[in-house]
């Protein structure tokens, strides 16, 4: 599944149910400049693509509306193989791909702690695999000779630089997930919501292969 408009509808639904009113509306607040959606149909073009490759399911429609002529609203949550595949999704998530400001924090943000410390690492290590790619572009100690030749090391620099802005948001966002594992296994409440942080996050850690820690 290419579609980043589907993900992000998974990843909605995996941080909380909703219908497509919903979920149009959530869209729209947390990929506002990121992820355009051209028309609210994009939604339930989603969800139907969603279901029919089994990663969502339908919930029973509301019931005890205010308008009982109303037509009830389809609310939908994701399965046991969405989760999964929404976990390894972003475990293959490229540095490349994350460059509209906020899209992978929003993604990685609705992972319980142990699954997002894993995709976490995972991100960081792709991005210092791509510095390694371009450094040697960097380290060219002559002037360039060619037009060419300097706008390589231009783009080569800029890469570079966005690649380390990354691996530094890497590190921080591991910092603060370790936090929040913390204050989890310590039956602190959320402070946003006043419940324990784990009334909002699935309990289906993805197992670190190696059985590696997650600090470095």
């Amino acid at each position: 599944m290419r579609s980043p408009i589907h993900w992000a509808v998974l990843g909605l639904l995996i941080e909380r149910r909703g219908h497509a009113y919903d979920l149009f509306q959530r869209f729209e607040s947390a990929y506002a400049g990121a992820i355009e959606l051209s028309s609210h149909s994009q939604i339930n073009g989603a969800l139907k693509a969603l279901e029919q490759r089994g990663m969502i399911e339908r919930l029973p429609c509301d019931e005890g509306a205010p308008d009982a002529r109303a037509q009830p609203r389809t609310r939908y949550q994701p399965t046991a193989k969405g989760l999964r595949d929404y976990e390894q999704w972003l475990l293959a998530w490229s540095p490349r791909g994350a460059d509209a400001p906020g899209v992978f924090a929003h993604q990685v943000g609705v992972l319980p702690p142990a699954s997002a410390l894993v995709a976490i690492e995972r991100f960081e290590e792709a991005c210092l695999s791509e510095t390694s790619s371009i450094r040697l572009a960097r380290e060219q100690g002559s002037p360039p000779s060619s037009a060419l030749q300097l706008e390589a090391r231009l783009m080569a620099e800029e890469k570079y630089l966005a690649l380390a802005a990354k691996i530094q948001w890497a590190r921080y966002a591991r910092s603060q997930i370790e936090a929040f594992a913390s204050a989890q296994a310590h039956g602190l409440p959320d402070t946003a919501s006043g419940a324990l942080p784990d009334a909002r996050m699935g309990a289906w850690p993805l197992q670190r292969a190696g059985g590696r820690g997650s600090g470095r």
